[in-house]
């Protein structure tokens, strides 16, 4: 049976729940800026961030080219009548208050506790800018046990190339095959991850799976499922 030394996990959708995180966000924003928002509430903010943010993937045909320009133009659209509030400025708060919104996926706590008491290196690898990644993981309340992050910016090749999964693996001594990587995307966390060596677990309920791609190793409907999964020695 094979030895797993270490677990990598995406951040977002994984780690750290998007939607519940965008709720918190458009409820500081409103409160920044009450007294513009003023025939608007947070759950309309909230509405028009979840659309244009779609999971952390600008839309196709969106016709901006990243999310914090498609929600802070789509926002001033929507709301801002006058020029009390900026374009510019609304992409400034998202930039600066986006990421310290982060809210832990559920179970995130317990299961970073238990595979840190297993002596399991723990690792994020995920796309995007790193000042963001550094800033969300900062969130989680056991962010101590995670040893290494690694961002596409920083890295230079964003999943689902392979590449950023051996190096990030080889660059603490680890080959691929003694590593878990957990993510809910179908193609850039588990093909990519998959075509890389590692062993995988997919995250199911913010993607569907696709038909022409070859089913998971394993999937797991919650966080702490994962641990029957490692815990257990596992193969497939």
């Amino acid at each position: 049976m094979a030895v797993y030394k270490a677990i990598y996990f995406d951040l977002d959708n994984t780690l750290v729940h998007r939607a519940r995180s965008i709720s918190v966000y458009a409820r500081r924003l409103y409160d920044r800026y009450s007294t513009i928002f003023l025939n608007t509430n947070p759950e309309a903010l909230e509405a028009v961030i979840s659309k244009q943010d779609n999971g952390g993937y600008l839309a196709k045909g969106s016709g901006y080219n990243s999310i914090k320009e498609a929600v802070s133009h789509e926002l001033h659209k929507h709301f801002i009548a006058d020029d009390r509030l900026s374009v510019e400025q609304l992409r400034q708060h998202w930039i600066e208050n986006f990421s310290n919104c982060a809210v832990a996926m559920e179970g995130a706590y317990e299961l970073l506790s238990v595979l840190a008491k297993h002596n399991f290196h723990i690792g994020i690898i995920s796309n995007g800018a790193h000042k963001t990644r550094v800033m969300t993981a900062n969130q989680l309340q056991n962010i101590g046990k995670v040893k290494q992050l690694v961002s596409s910016e920083a890295f230079g090749i964003k999943k689902p190339n392979s590449e950023i999964f051996t190096a990030t693996a080889s660059a603490v001594g680890f080959s691929a095959n003694e590593c878990w990587y957990v993510g809910d995307h179908p193609i850039n966390d588990i093909y990519g991850a998959r075509q890389a060596g590692m062993n995988t677990i997919w995250l199911k309920g913010f993607h569907d799976w696709p038909d022409n791609l070859e089913q998971p190793e394993h999937s797991v409907g919650s966080l702490l499922d994962v641990l029957d999964i490692l815990l257990a020695g596992c193969e497939k």
